[in-house]
This record gives C-alpha cells, sequence and structure tokens, in this order.
C-alpha cells in the first residue's frame, strides 16, 4: 500500500470515529433542554448564544493555525476545549437558564469551529486528499449515522448526564488517533499578523462565495431546528429525532463518495446552484408534511441538498483564498456562514413560530435559497463562468 493510500484509509477511519463521537455534544441538545422545560422561545434564545461563539473562534482558530503553521495542534486544543464545555453542558441538569447560555453557547459554538477546523486540516495536507474530500467526508456521514441511534440508546438508558462522560472518553480517542495523520503542509512564509485576515474581504470573489453560502446555511441551521421544533410539536420523541437524523446521514453517502466525479464532471458553482434549489423544495415540502414521519421522509433530499453543497463550498472557498490564508480562508469563511445563521436563525425561527406558525415560518426560510440564487449573478460575472 503507496503512502498516500495509508494515509487515506486513516483519514476513513478517522472521520468515521471523529463523527460518532461528535454526535454526543450536538445531535441531542436541542431535545435535552426541552426535556429541562425551557419554551420554543427559551431554546430559541439558547441556541443563539452559539453564534457568538461560532463567529469569534474560527477567526481565532484559522489564524493560529496559518500564524503557526500547524493545524494538528491547534485541533487538539479546540477539542480539549469542547469536552471541557460538553461535559458541563449535560452535567447541568436543572433548569439554570444562565448556566445552560454560557455551556450551550460553548458546546455548540465550538462543534462548528471544530469541524470546519478538522475539513480544513484535511484540505491541506496535500492535493492527493484535496480531490478524495468527498469520500473522506462520506465515512463522517457514517459515523453520524451511527452515533445518533448510540446516543438515543445511551440516554434511554443512562440519561442525558451520561453523554458528557461518554463524549469525554471518546475524545481521549480521537486526540490519540492525530498522532497518525500528518499535519497540514503550510507555506513556509513570513508569519502572519492578523490584520491580514482583510485580504480575505477586499477579493469580491470570496465576499460574494461567503454571503451565498450565508444564505445557503440560513436554511441548513433551519433545517436543524425549526424541522425538529415540528417534528416535536408533531409529537415526535428522542428516538425518532435521532431516527432523522441517522436517516440523513445515511442518506448523504452515495453523493459523498461521487464527489470528485461530479466535481469534475459540472463543476463546483453548477453543484451549488443545484443543491439550493432542492432546499428550496426540501423546505416548502417541509411545511405541508402532516406527521413527523412525513418529516423524516421529505428529509431524504438531504441526500441532495447537504453533500453538494458542502463540497463545492470547499473548493469554492479554497480557490478564492490567498495561498498563505488557507486555513484563515475556510475558517473565517465558516464563522461567517455558520456563525450568523446560529445567531439569527433560532430568534427569528422561535419569533416567527409564535406569530404566524410553524408551517409558514417554514414557507419564509425557504426564500433564503433565492435571495442566494440571485447572488450567483455578480459571481458568474465576475468568473466569467462558462454554462
Amino acid at each position: 500500500m503507496t503512502s498516500n493510500k495509508k494515509t487515506l484509509f486513516i483519514l476513513y477511519t478517522f472521520y468515521l470515529f471523529t463523527f460518532i463521537t461528535i454526535t454526543f455534544t450536538n445531535a441531542f441538545m436541542q431535545t435535552f433542554l426541552q426535556q429541562l422545560g425551557y419554551t420554543a422561545m427559551e431554546r430559541g434564545i439558547l441556541l443563539s448564544g452559539t453564534a457568538v461563539v461560532a463567529i469569534i473562534s474560527p477567526i481565532i482558530i484559522g489564524y493560529l493555525c496559518d500564524r503557526f503553521k500547524t493545524v494538528k495542534k491547534v485541533y487538539n486544543g479546540l477539542l480539549i476545549l469542547l469536552v471541557i464545555s460538553t461535559y458541563v453542558f449535560y452535567q447541568t441538569t436543572g433548569k439554570v437558564f444562565f448556566l445552560h447560555l454560557i455551556f450551550t453557547s460553548l458546546a455548540g459554538g465550538l462543534f462548528k469551529t471544530f469541524c470546519a477546523t478538522q475539513d480544513t486540516w484535511i484540505l491541506e495536507i496535500g492535493d492527493y486528499f484535496k480531490t478524495r474530500y468527498g469520500s473522506i467526508r462520506a465515512f463522517g456521514a457514517i459515523g453520524w449515522m451511527l452515533g445518533c441511534p448510540i446516543g438515543s440508546w445511551v440516554i434511554a438508558k443512562y440519561g442525558y448526564s451520561m453523554l458528557g462522560t461518554v463524549f469525554t472518553v471518546l475524545s481521549i480517542l480521537v486526540i490519540l488517533f492525530t498522532s497518525f495523520i500528518p499535519d497540514a503542509t503550510k507555506q513556509q512564509s513570513e508569519k502572519i499578523k492578523f490584520s491580514d485576515l482583510t485580504q480575505l474581504f477586499a477579493n469580491k470573489e470570496y465576499l460574494l462565495i461567503v454571503l451565498i453560502y450565508l444564505f445557503i446555511n440560513m436554511m441548513s441551521t433551519a433545517d436543524a431546528i425549526t424541522v425538529i421544533d415540528k417534528m416535536m410539536m408533531l409529537g415526535a420523541d428522542e428516538s425518532l429525532v435521532a431516527t432523522r437524523w441517522s436517516a440523513m446521514a445515511f442518506s448523504e453517502l452515495p453523493l459523498f463518495f461521487a464527489g470528485s466525479f461530479l466535481l469534475r464532471r459540472f463543476g463546483d458553482l453548477r453543484l451549488m446552484i443545484f443543491g439550493t434549489i432542492m432546499y428550496i423544495v426540501r423546505f416548502i415540502l417541509c411545511a405541508f408534511a402532516p406527521t413527523p414521519m412525513m418529516l423524516v421522509v421529505v428529509s431524504m433530499l438531504q441526500s441532495i441538498t447537504f453533500p453538494i453543497t458542502m463540497i463545492s463550498s470547499k473548493t469554492l472557498i479554497d480557490r478564492a483564498t490567498p495561498s498563505h490564508l488557507k486555513s484563515s480562508g475556510q475558517t473565517v469563511a465558516s464563522s461567517v456562514y455558520a456563525g450568523i445563521p446560529a445567531l439569527l436563525t433560532p430568534i427569528i425561527s422561535g419569533f416567527l413560530i409564535s406569530v404566524v406558525g410553524v408551517n409558514n415560518t417554514l414557507m419564509l426560510i425557504s426564500m433564503y435559497g433565492f435571495v442566494s440564487l440571485i447572488l450567483c449573478i455578480p459571481y458568474i460575472k465576475i468568473k466569467n463562468s462558462v454554462w
């Protein structure tokens, strides 16, 4: 087995195990808060607190990676912070709003930064792995699919407080696993300054891509919050929510594995536009779904929406980023298109649900997709894309 193929196999296993692990910190956060007695509006406020961390932490993490020419060490330090936050979150079993605001914010926000950092690491190991990002990320989907029923079983058997303990143990194994993976390959240039990050937003191509994905992720974030709110309003329990997460992860696999072929055949811009259109269709169908199980069925459109928008985002952002700011380019973009939706979506959705109902809210959320499509017009003009 060649060195690259051996490393690729390790990365497949790494993503599988890592995503099994991180389901414990994110997949059950909303149902835990509901069990504690928080209302939809209170849950929205608590979950929106993740945005502050999700906006600030990726900028800092990306800067540290580029400045010190390492992703692996920063990644491991980030995981330790995530472990502490998640453990305290699930150990706070009383309805203590202030504590839950702090640790929901930290656990939820650092989770998003952790995922972005892991993807950034893989993209920077070498071109061989960058072109195989889709298949590597597919094993993350398998891990998520396996982790959700395991987490549901832990809750049923031992309660939510055990999730933090299990997550801690598995995270220690993840850190040990990283010793088998090479660090990112960094351009050996002068150490960057924090002010160098302004170069990213001076680039119109980069700015437009980030804005396009901002509105795409307003929909994606609403799927993880508003759709689950509707499921619970219709009587779904933790088991069905976990089933939905697992089914969605399973549905992602074909297009993740086909990611390299799709990029070569259609190009990342076309994939992103098609994925956006399918997100619009998905939310309209969710608005009309009459039962929790029908929402699970509609959620199988995840098979199209998430893989192709995820894969295309990495290549579009990478291409628009200067070579000496590759880590910052990915993580700063994540702070905008993951952090801002995390801040706004729970508040907007919670307010809209209380005013116009959950179904009309889902219809309104689909409008974000049209904004992304409109923003594609100036981007295409800049790139002189051939259609």
